[in-house]
């Protein structure tokens, strides 16, 4: 009869495995987390540029300022200043 003295588990991960296993599974989550929270923000940039571009000219806001040499008589508020 032979009596066998091998440990009845294997042995688990040194301290060393463990903590490189840890930090790369702390590197993925933040990784995947921040991109799951700067991806909508990208895309909504993105989406206001395309507007911003492709929009027709006439829905843009014209100039505040006063037009020189137009011809029309200026009133109100600053109209000495002409």
């Amino acid at each position: 009869m032979s009596v066998q003295t091998s440990a009845s588990r294997p042995a688990g991960k040194s301290v060393g495995a463990a903590t490189v296993g840890l930090l790369v599974t702390l590197v993925i989550f933040v990784v995947v987390f921040l991109a799951f929270l700067i991806a909508p923000l990208i895309l909504l940039g993105v989406a206001l540029i395309a507007y911003l571009v492709m929009r027709p000219r006439a829905d843009r806001p014209a100039s505040s300022g006063p037009v020189v040499g137009s011809g029309v008589a200026h009133h109100g508020f600053g109209a000495g200043t002409q």
